[in-house]
């Protein structure tokens, strides 16, 4: 019988692409996104087997502190952190009865402060200290561990964060991206098919990632 996983976030970017290595690894994959008319905040249609979690859905609206919205405050962290938690809870019984696993994505950004992005910064910061709560409050029956990319290259999350920096900051796009690529270590943005592959490889078996419980994994600084 074929393992299922349900991966949130899954029409596009990172979220596709971790669904897509799951399908190669042998998983029957739930791609549950807006898209499809699923909502992390209201979970609903979800299978009665379920093997492993993957919480990636999320988004960022930037702005300087001072010029926050409250209504945009709200959304980023809905998404980001509370539907998290909520897609863990109404899987959690599913989960159990599997010995299964969550997998959060996380970001580098719930360890670095970076401008404009109180809202994103705050929320994945939260989902990190609840994924090791969650990790404490499940084991040893369920797996809570989450992964921390840095920046993706060429996602639509990146592309909307670009827009969004040459509106706020006054940049051009091109040197946005030098800003960006001067601070990552290896030069150069993180191509996210290479982050989603590990994600598979770890996820293909519970002996792979079954000591990571409570853990975050960098993916770039």
């Amino acid at each position: 019988m074929k393992k299922v996983a349900l991966v949130t976030g899954a029409a596009m970017g990172l979220g596709q692409m971790i669904a897509d290595e799951l399908h190669a690894n042998g998983f029957e994959v739930i791609a549950y996104d807006k898209v499809f008319g699923d909502d992390v905040l209201k979970p609903k249609d979800l299978p009665e087997r379920l093997d492993v979690l993957v919480n990636c859905a999320g988004m960022n609206i930037i702005n300087w502190c001072a010029d926050v919205k409250e209504a945009d405050w709200d959304t980023v962290v809905d998404v980001n952190l509370k539907g998290t938690f909520l897609m863990a809870q109404a899987c959690l019984p599913m989960l159990k009865e599997s010995k299964g696993t969550i997998l959060n994505i996380v970001s580098n950004a719930a360890h670095l402060p970076m401008r404009c992005s109180a809202a994103y910064n705050a929320s994945k910061g939260g989902a990190l200290i609840l994924t090791k709560q969650l990790a404490r409050e499940f084991s040893p029956d369920v797996t809570v561990f989450s992964v921390s990319p840095n920046r993706l290259e060429g996602t639509p999350m990146s592309d909307s964060i670009d827009d969004q920096v040459t509106e706020t900051r006054g940049w051009s796009k091109e040197y946005a991206k030098e800003y960006q690529n001067g601070s990552l270590l290896a030069g150069e943005e993180t191509k996210p098919e290479y982050c989603a592959e590990l994600i598979g490889f770890l996820l293909s078996t519970k002996e792979r990632h079954k000591y990571l419980a409570g853990c975050d994994v960098p993916y770039g600084v």
